[in-house]
C-alpha cells in the first residue's frame, strides 16, 4: 500500500532539518500544487509560526492530497520530568475548545524508541503565546507534557486521516527560554528533530490499517 505523508513544520529551521533528513522530500509549495503524489512520497510544508499562521495553513492544506498528516517541530516542556532533548509524541492535542486524540501515537512512539530516542508519549497543549512561569506550572498540573503554538490548529487539516504529532523539547521549567544555553539547546533540538525525521518515512509505511481512519475528535 502506498503512503503519502504530509509533514507540517511551523518554522523554517524545523522544515529544513526535516527535509534534509528525508532526502527526496517534496517542498511545501509543490505540496499545494500536487493532486496526486507518488507512492511512498513525503512532503514537508513550512506552515508558519504561531496560531494565526497555522490557521491559514490548515485551510490551504485541506486541498492537499495525502494519507497521513505529521506535525513536527520544537516545543516547551511542561511536566517536571521532561528534559531538554526529549521527544514528545502526542497521544492527544489540547486546544482551546477541543481535544484531539491521536491513535497513531503509540506506534510512532514505539518506532522512535526502537531507534534509541528518549521518547515520552502524552498530551500536548497548544497555546496562543509563549508559556512562562506560573502558566507553565498550571499546564503541567493538568498532566500535559509539552506546549506549542501550532499543533491543535494545524491538526484540523487531517480530517479523518491519521494524525501524528512529534515535538522535541528545547526549554523547560528548569531551563526556560532567554537564558544562557538556550541557543545551544535549540541547535541540539534541531539536530534531534533531523534524526527523528529520518524515521518518519519508515514509520508511515507500517501504520496499522485499522489506524488509517481512527484519529477522531473527543468532545
Amino acid at each position: 500500500m502506498s503512503m503519502r505523508m504530509l509533514i507540517c513544520a511551523p518554522m523554517r529551521l524545523e522544515a529544513s532539518a526535516l527535509r534534509s533528513a528525508l532526502g527526496g522530500a517534496v517542498t511545501g509549495q509543490e505540496a499545494l500544487r500536487t493532486t496526486g503524489l507518488g507512492a511512498d512520497s513525503v512532503t514537508v510544508r513550512r506552515t508558519g509560526y504561531g496560531p494565526r499562521r497555522s490557521a491559514s495553513s490548515a485551510v490551504r492544506l485541506l486541498a492537499a492530497d495525502f494519507d497521513v498528516l505529521v506535525i513536527a517541530g520544537l516545543a516547551g516542556g511542561l511536566s517536571p520530568e521532561v528534559r531538554s532533548g526529549d521527544v514528545i509524541v502526542a497521544d492527544e492535542l489540547r486546544g482551546h475548545r477541543e481535544v484531539l486524540r491521536c491513535d497513531t501515537a503509540h506506534s510512532l512512539a514505539a518506532e522512535l524508541t526502537r531507534s534509541g530516542f528518549p521518547v515520552r508519549c502524552g498530551p500536548v497543549v497548544t497555546a496562543d503565546a509563549l508559556v512562562h512561569g506560573q502558566r507553565r506550572a498550571e499546564l503541567a498540573a493538568t498532566g500535559a507534557l509539552a506546549v506549542d503554538m501550532e499543533s491543535a490548529v494545524l491538526a484540523q487539516a487531517a480530517g479523518h486521516r491519521p494524525l501524528a504529532v512529534v515535538r522535541v523539547v528545547v526549554d523547560t521549567a528548569q531551563q526556560p527560554l532567554l537564558r544562557p544555553g538556550t541557543a545551544h539547546r535549540a541547535m541540539s533540538g534541531l539536530a534531534r528533530l533531523h534524526a527523528v525525521g529520518s524515521c518518519l518515512r519508515r514509520w508511515g509505511r507500517h501504520i496499522p490499517p485499522e489506524l488509517r481512519t481512527t484519529c477522531e475528535e473527543a468532545l
